[in-house]
């Protein structure tokens, strides 16, 4: 199956980085030159995870006689081996790169939460969880593509260290939630603050159906994320509509001079999301919510993470 969906290139050979730094008249991009050695660490791990994407298969395949009750051996795997959320999606060209051939026709898809309590421990807290979770990504989907193949069925991983899987419309055919005006996916549970992880396959598994909880129109109401984006990045025009689905456009030009030619992490319209501390009905993450808040409201509603870490401490 040949993709569809264009997709944009990560990193310093993105063209969009490469414009905004002329902007900006400046020689280095700090969220790729200060690195943590946790993160670091992270990173190494997940390259050398994209080594073990696929393999070979075992010859004594396993027969698949009943696809709903293998789809739940499957989804309890992947829990097994770490993932919070498992959701499985017919694969379509939408979900693939554009001009990458998948000889695949499902999807599996695993989410990994990051701990909402880094949000009041300053921004490189809530990177360590982001490149956590990212690990955890890497591991999960290569150790469960890796049991596939040893079911005798294909079995190809999708990380950071290797992905041509389109993330947003699999996870929405999984089951995982909405899209959010902030542009990221609206888990019920998690709000938008996870991460995820595929394993492409033709073993039969019977398919989830998307979750509808009445996001998009909450949406239309709430300014959380647009109110503190520091670059008024979030989408404050009217959303356009794919397939049905409403999808908001961000501005990726406005987001990058605080999401990466800054030192600290940003992730700000995620932590701020209702979907994270009380549409959920989380009592604990409502009070980390509120704390986390007020030294935004000192700061300065769309203050840089670095300006408010210090108040969110005291």
């Amino acid at each position: 199956m040949i993709g569809i969906s264009k997709w944009r290139v990560q990193g310093m050979r993105d063209p969009l980085m490469q414009r905004v730094k002329q902007q900006l008249g400046v020689e280095t991009v700090p969220f790729y030159e200060n690195e943590s050695p946790e993160k670091a660490a992270s990173k190494r791990t997940i390259r050398e995870l994209g080594a073990r994407r696929d393999g070979p298969l075992n010859p004594d395949r396993v027969a698949v006689d009943d696809p709903q009750a293998m789809a739940e051996t499957v989804k309890g795997v992947a829990r097994d081996l770490g993932a919070d959320m498992v959701g499985i999606a017919r694969l379509t060209p939408v979900m693939i790169n554009i001009g990458e051939n998948l000889p695949h026709d499902t999807v599996i898809c695993m989410g990994f939460h990051e701990d909402y309590c880094a949000v009041v421990k300053g921004a490189d807290a809530v990177e360590a969880q982001a490149f956590g979770a990212y690990q955890r990504c890497a591991e999960t989907s290569t150790a469960l593509a890796e049991r596939l193949r040893g079911m005798g069925w294909p079995g190809l991983a999708h990380h950071n260290g290797g992905c041509d899987v389109m993330a947003i419309p699999a996870l929405y055919a999984a089951g995982f939630g909405e899209l959010g005006k902030h542009g990221s996916l609206i888990n019920p549970e998690y709000g938008a603050s996870f991460r995820p992880s595929f394993v492409t396959t033709t073993m039969p598994l019977a398919v989830d159906a998307p979750l509808v909880f009445g996001v998009q129109d909450y949406c239309e109401n709430c300014n959380l994320c647009t109110n503190n984006c520091p670059g008024d990045a979030v989408a404050t025009a009217e959303p356009i509509v794919t397939e049905g689905v409403k999808r908001w456009i961000v501005s990726t030009e406005k987001c990058y001079p605080y999401s990466r030619y800054r030192q600290e992490y940003c992730h700000i319209c995620v932590d701020v999301c209702p979907y994270i501390h009380k549409e959920n009905g989380d009592g604990e993450r409502r009070g980390i919510y509120k704390q986390y808040m007020k030294a935004r409201r000192d700061a300065g509603w769309k203050a840089p993470k670095s300006d408010v870490v210090h108040a969110a401490t005291e």
